[in-house]
C-alpha cells in the first residue's frame, strides 16, 4: 500500500533558520517522501558584521544560500516574503500573507519559532506569534471573506511544531540525518563567521536533546494540536 505524502510547511524569520532549527527533521521528512515548503519572512539583509557591505548584497547572497541549502535537503520550494530584517513585528500584512499561503499549500504540519523560548532575536519571537495568528485565520471560516472569493478555502493543519523550545514535548530522532543538517548549514557560508564553533555547538545540542529520549541525536519541538 502506497504511503500518503504529507505536506510540511516551515515558516522561519531568516534564510538560515530552517536548517539551524530543524534541518535534521527536514531531511528526515524529505527522505520519507513528504513535501516540504519554506516560507522565509525576512531577507536577512542585516545579517552581517561587515559595516561596509551593502544590505542589498547581503540579502541577495542569503537568498541564494537558502535556495541551495533547501535544494540539498530536498525541499520543494522556498517562498521569500522579503520583509525588513529586524522589523518583522511591524509587518502589518504578514499574518494575512502567511494565512493565505497556509490555505494554498494545505500543510499537515506547520513549523515555526517558539515565541515563548528565552532567546535573543526579536524577529524569532515576532514570527512565532504571527504564525500562530495566521493559523487561526487560515483555519476559521469567517476571517477575511475575500480569501474564499479568490479560491482559498479554510484549512486546518494537524499540528504546529515550535522549535527550538525550552520545554519540548516531542523529540525527533535525527541520528541518521544530523550529517545532512550539518552539510546544509555549511551552505550558508556568509553566516558562519558569526557563529563561532557552530558545528560543535549544533552537535552538542542535538546530543543533549536526543539523550532525553534515548536517541544519539535529536531535535526538540513543543507540539500543539491545531
Amino acid at each position: 500500500m502506497k504511503k500518503s505524502v504529507k505536506i510540511r510547511l516551515v515558516v522561519m524569520a531568516h534564510p538560515d533558520d530552517p536548517e539551524l532549527a530543524c534541518g535534521g527533521t527536514i531531511a528526515k521528512w524529505t527522505e520519507q517522501g513528504d513535501e516540504v515548503y519554506y516560507i522565509i519572512v525576512s531577507c536577512g539583509e542585516k545579517g552581517t558584521w561587515d559595516r561596509d557591505v551593502s544590505p542589498f548584497n547581503v540579502a541577495e547572497t542569503r537568498e541564494k544560500e537558502a535556495n541551495e541549502a533547501a535544494k540539498y535537503l530536498g525541499v520543494k520550494k522556498v517562498i521569500f516574503l522579503r520583509h525588513p530584517d529586524g522589523n518583522i513585528g511591524l509587518a502589518n500584512t504578514l499574518k494575512l500573507e502567511i494565512a493565505a499561503l497556509i490555505r494554498k499549500l494545505k500543510p499537515h504540519t506547520i513549523v515555526t519559532h517558539d515565541p515563548w523560548r528565552r532567546h535573543f532575536h526579536p524577529d524569532h519571537r515576532a514570527t512565532g506569534f504571527i504564525v500562530i495568528d495566521a493559523i487561526m485565520i487560515a483555519r476559521d471560516w469567517h476571517f477575511y471573506p475575500f480569501l474564499r472569493e479568490i479560491g482559498l478555502e479554510p484549512h486546518r493543519a494537524d499540528e504546529l511544531l515550535l522549535t527550538p523550545s525550552d520545554n519540548p514535548t516531542f523529540i525527533n530522532d535525527i541520528s541518521k540525518t544530523l550529517d545532512r543538517k550539518i552539510k546544509a548549514i555549511r551552505i550558508h557560508k556568509s553566516q558562519l563567521g558569526q557563529l563561532p564553533n557552530w558545528e560543535q555547538r549544533i552537535k552538542k545540542m542535538a546530543e543533549t536533546v536526543g539523550e532525553t529520549s534515548g536517541f544519539k541525536y535529536g531535535e526538540g519541538f513543543f507540539q500543539m494540536r491545531i
